[in-house]
C-alpha cells in the first residue's frame, strides 16, 4: 500500500464508531473521486441477520439501488478461493433485463462497474461495487488502488455491524425462540420488508429521506408483528370469522409489542440516534392505524401516522390478500390492486397504492424469490 494512502485511510477507520457507514461510503468515494473523476458510485451489499439470506445495501452518490440489477448475478461461494473480483467494462454486453439495464443506465449513469467481494472474519458476506460513468476504465492498476479502499470498507462494516443490527439481529432471536405467529411464514416478513423498501424508493418523500433512513425501514418492516407471540394460536390459526371478543385480543398485539421493543431498548441501552429505535417502534405500534382514522390502537389520522408505519401498512395488507391463509385462499395481483384502490385514501396512503400499481412486475418478482 502507498505510505500516502495509508495516511489518508487510517482517519476513517479510527472514526468508525462515531460517523455512521453511509457518511463514510460518502467520504471514500469523496476520496477516490480525487484521483479517479468517473467512479461515480460506491456501493456496499452484505448479509443481514434475518432467518432467510438478504442483502442490506449501503449506498454513496447512489440516486437509485443498483441491487435488484446486480444482486441477483452476485452470490459469494461457500469456497471463499473461489470469490473473484469481476469486471463489467461495458454494461450493454452484461446479460441481464435489457429495459432494467437501460433504466439503471438512464438514471445512473452506469456504464461500467467493478465488483470486489466483502469479507468479514475471513468469510466473504457480500461485495464493494465501484459504478463508473464511462465504459473499459478499470485497469488493473486502478483495480488494485480500488482493493485497497475495498478492504478499509470491509474493516468498517466489520466495526460497526453489530452496532448497527443489534437490535433487529436480537428481536430476529425472539421470533425464532419462540415460533412467533404459525399463521404467517418467513416469506410473508421477507416480502413485506421488500415490498415497503419498493415503496418508498418510488414514493415522493425519497429525495429527502437518507439512505440510511430506508435501510432501516428494510430492517425493521419484518417485525410489525412481534406482539402476535402474546396471542393464542387457536385464534391465529381459527379458519372461521372472528368474534368481536377475538378481533379485540388480536389488536392488542400492537401494544404488546411496543412493550417488548420498550423493554430490549431499555435492557440493552439501545440508542435512536445510532438504531432508529423510534422508527421500530412507530411500525410496531402503528402500522394497522388507518388514514380516516378508523385504525387502532390510537385513532390516528392522515399524518399524524409516521411515514415507515403508512409505508409497512400498505405492504402488509398487500402481502396478506396475495398470500393463502388458513381461512382464505391467496388472491390474484389484480383482485388485490383492485381492493387496495378501494382502500386507498380511506385505510392506506393513495400514493402508495399507486406505487404498487404501475410495479406489477416488481411484485411478482418479489414473490418468486420469497414464496409462499
Amino acid at each position: 500500500m502507498p505510505n500516502n494512502m495509508a495516511t489518508t485511510m487510517e482517519p476513517l477507520v479510527a472514526q468508525g464508531k462515531t460517523i455512521c457507514l453511509n457518511k463514510q461510503l460518502k467520504q471514500i468515494h469523496k476520496r477516490i473521486q480525487r484521483q479517479y473523476p468517473f467512479v461515480s458510485c460506491v456501493e456496499v451489499a452484505f448479509n443481514s441477520t434475518f432467518e432467510q439470506p438478504s442483502l442490506v445495501v449501503h449506498a454513496a452518490s447512489c440516486h437509485t439501488s443498483l441491487e435488484s440489477f446486480l444482486i441477483p448475478d452476485i452470490h459469494c461461494n461457500s469456497n471463499n478461493n473461489l470469490v473473484n473480483t469481476e469486471v463489467i467494462d461495458d454494461l450493454s454486453a452484461f446479460s441481464g433485463d435489457e429495459k432494467a439495464i437501460e433504466k439503471v443506465t438512464a438514471v445512473t449513469g452506469f456504464q461500467s462497474g467493478l465488483s470486489i467481494p466483502l469479507f468479514v472474519d475471513n468469510q466473504c458476506q457480500g461485495f464493494t461495487f465501484f459504478i463508473a460513468q464511462e465504459k473499459n476504465c478499470f485497469t488493473p492498476e486502478i483495480i488494485e488502488r480500488l482493493n485497497v479502499y475495498a478492504r478499509v470498507i470491509s474493516q468498517v462494516i466489520s466495526e460497526q455491524d453489530s452496532n448497527t443490527h443489534s437490535l433487529p439481529s436480537a428481536i430476529a432471536s425472539v421470533l425464532q425462540l419462540n415460533n412467533i405467529n404459525k399463521s404467517e411464514s418467513p416469506s410473508h416478513l421477507q416480502r413485506v420488508a421488500h415490498y415497503s423498501r419498493l415503496i418508498v424508493e418510488n414514493s415522493s418523500y425519497r429525495p429527502n429521506l437518507s439512505d440510511e433512513w430506508v435501510e432501516h425501514l428494510f430492517l425493521f418492516a419484518p417485525l410489525h408483528d412481534i406482539g402476535k407471540i402474546f396471542i393464542s394460536d387457536d385464534i391465529l390459526m381459527k379458519p372461521g370469522r372472528l368474534t368481536d371478543e377475538e378481533f379485540q385480543q388480536i389488536k392488542t398485539h400492537t401494544l404488546k409489542g411496543r412493550n417488548i421493543i420498550d423493554h430490549m431498548i431499555s435492557s440493552f441501552g439501545y440508542r435512536e440516534e445510532t438504531h432508529h429505535t423510534n422508527m421500530l417502534r412507530n411500525i410496531i405500534t402503528l402500522h394497522h392505524e388507518a388514514i380516516d382514522g378508523s385504525g387502532y390502537p390510537y385513532g390516528l389520522k392522515g399524518n399524524e401516522i409516521p411515514l415507515e408505519a403508512r409505508i409497512v401498512a400498505v405492504a402488509d395488507v398487500l402481502d396478506a390478500l396475495m398470500s393463502k391463509r388458513i381461512y382464505k385462499e391467496a388472491w390474484s395481483i389484480e383482485q388485490t390492486l383492485a381492493k387496495l384502490q378501494q382502500m386507498a385514501g380511506s385505510r392506506l396512503e393513495a400514493e402508495f397504492v399507486d406505487i404498487l400499481e404501475l410495479h406489477q412486475n416488481e411484485l411478482l418478482n418479489i414473490r418468486k424469490r420469497f414464496p409462499q
